[in-house]
């Protein structure tokens, strides 16, 4: 009996710590986590990835020359536009998923026993299966997230470019305003990368194009062609700034405007699956048992 009790406990014990960490990597969303391509040995805040980095970087020299093949580049351009998380390269993402294939099996087998009471290839199967799709789907939030947040901070850092040209500085001083007193994100983070790159005697043009390719936001890619062209071409840089800080502000009130006409349409299946079930429910039942015991009468 105490041999029992000890296993049901062990059990319960894995059953625990598998689900915490699968809904650690489901649920929680640590944007924060996200790491500066100058970052990689800063301390990382995600508990997690603290175990799995250090055995995903010990294998990584299985995958030596995987950034070198065409799969491995289009892997590169995604985590560079993800802000390249917790510093990682190429072959230390495609290990990562190896230590997820080892940690699904181990939430799968756990699971099993705590159901079956023993190791059902079929759950250990489906944590297999379900850990391995969580590096890729977890690179791809993170890229969604960034563009979002890089949207939503282009009117604001518009706004400071356009005061500080007005206000008589060249665009790489305002450049520098922008790097100093602007909202931290990524894309003030993409600016003070730029910015270095013109320090360092780049051409403004080409580190603004490389910025625009790293990020990958039809928005901001147009803008930078408009700024690299105006430059061309001797236009006024503070007028084409403001032109393009209004029309990013309508186009959010346009975005926004549009979801919010959506919000009624979506909250359709909410209300015919919980709401409505439940309305039914309460109203229903007491004519039911009223009904059912002495009539309506």
């Amino acid at each position: 009996m105490g041999f029992d009790v000890l296993t049901f406990y062990a059990i319960l014990g894995c059953w625990a710590v598998a689900s915490f960490l699968l809904t650690y990597l489901i649920i929680i969303n640590r944007p924060e986590a996200i790491a500066r391509p100058e970052g990689r040995e800063e301390q990382i805040p995600n508990a997690v990835m603290r175990i799995a980095l250090p055995i995903a970087r010990m294998l990584a020299p299985l995958h030596r020359n995987a950034a070198n093949t065409p799969r491995g580049r289009d892997l590169n351009r995604t985590l560079v536009r993800a802000g390249r998380p917790f510093g990682l390269t190429v072959p230390e993402f495609l290990c990562l998923r190896y230590v997820a294939i080892v940690a699904g099996a181990l939430f799968g087998w756990a699971i099993a026993f705590g159901f079956t009471g023993r190791g059902d290839p079929v759950y250990v199967a489906g944590g297999v299966v379900l850990f391995l799709m969580l590096p890729g789907s977890r690179l791809k939030g993170m890229v969604e997230w960034r563009r979002v947040r890089i949207f939503r901070d282009m009117p604001y850092v518009l706004d400071l470019l356009v005061l500080s040209t007005e206000a008589g500085l060249d665009f790489s001083s305002a450049m520098n305003t922008v790097v100093e007193k602007g909202p931290s994100g990524p894309l003030v983070d993409e600016f003070r990368v730029a910015h270095q790159e013109v320090t360092l005697g780049k051409s403004r043009a080409d580190s603004l194009r490389a910025m625009a390719e790293r990020i990958d936001l039809a928005e901001l890619t147009s803008f930078i062609l408009a700024l690299i062209q105006a430059e061309q071409l001797g236009a006024s840089v503070g007028k084409i700034l403001r032109i393009m800080s209004e029309q990013m502000r309508i186009k959010r009130f346009t975005i926004a405007e549009e979801m919010a006409g959506k919000v009624p349409v979506k909250l359709m299946a909410p209300l015919f699956v919980c709401i409505f079930p439940a309305s039914f429910l309460v109203l229903g039942v007491p004519i039911y048992l009223k009904a059912s015991l002495g009539g309506l009468s």
